[in-house]
C-alpha cells in the first residue's frame, strides 16, 4: 500500500523540504516578488518570471504534502528525483528561461533572482539528503531479509 497512516513517518528532511516550500510559495508572493508593472500598465518580462515561480512555489508545495504522505520507501525516493528535477527547473527560470529587466538594481535581479537561487539550492541539498535517506533505509530493509534464515517445517 502506498498509504499507510501506521508506518506514516515525518523524516526532518521532508520536514525541512515542506517549510522551505511554504517559505518559498510566501516569499515569492510576498518578500521577494519581482518588479512592480512599468509605466502606464506596462508589463514587463520578469513579470512573467514571476508568474511562472508562483506556479512553481505551487507546484512544490503539493508535492511536499505528497511526499509526507506517502510511506513506501521507493516511490519517496522517486518523487524526491522529481523534486529535483522541477527545483532545477524552477533554478533556471529567472533570467535563463524568462528574461528579467536589465538593469541590474532591479528587484527582478537583485531580489528574486538572489532569493531563487538561495532556496532552489537547499532545496536540491535537502531532496539529495532525503534520496540518500531513503535509499539507505531500502538497502537496509534488503540485506536483513537476505541475512534471515528460513525454517521450514
Amino acid at each position: 500500500m502506498i498509504i499507510n497512516k501506521e508506518k506514516l513517518k515525518i523524516g526532518i528532511t521532508e520536514l525541512l523540504f515542506l517549510a522551505a516550500s511554504i517559505l518559498f510559495a510566501i516569499g515569492i508572493r510576498s518578500l521577494f516578488p519581482v518588479c512592480e508593472a512599468g509605466m502606464e500598465g506596462m508589463v514587463m518580462s520578469c513579470h512573467w518570471a514571476g508568474e511562472v515561480l508562483k506556479a512553481s512555489s505551487v507546484v512544490l508545495l503539493v508535492m511536499s504534502v505528497v511526499h509526507i504522505i506517502i510511506s513506501d520507501a521507493k516511490i519517496k525516493a522517486g518523487t524526491d528525483i522529481s523534486l529535483i528535477a522541477i527545483c532545477i527547473m524552477t533554478f533556471f527560470i529567472p533570467g535563463n528561461i524568462i528574461s528579467l529587466c536589465k538593469m541590474p538594481e532591479m528587484a527582478c535581479r537583485s531580489n528574486t533572482a538572489l532569493w531563487n537561487t538561495i532556496f532552489m539550492i537547499v532545496m536540491t541539498l535537502i531532496l539529495a539528503a532525503d534520496i540518500v535517506l531513503w535509499v539507505s533505509s531500502v538497502r537496509n530493509k534488503h540485506s536483513r531479509n537476505d541475512n534471515e534464515i528460513k525454517v521450514t517445517k
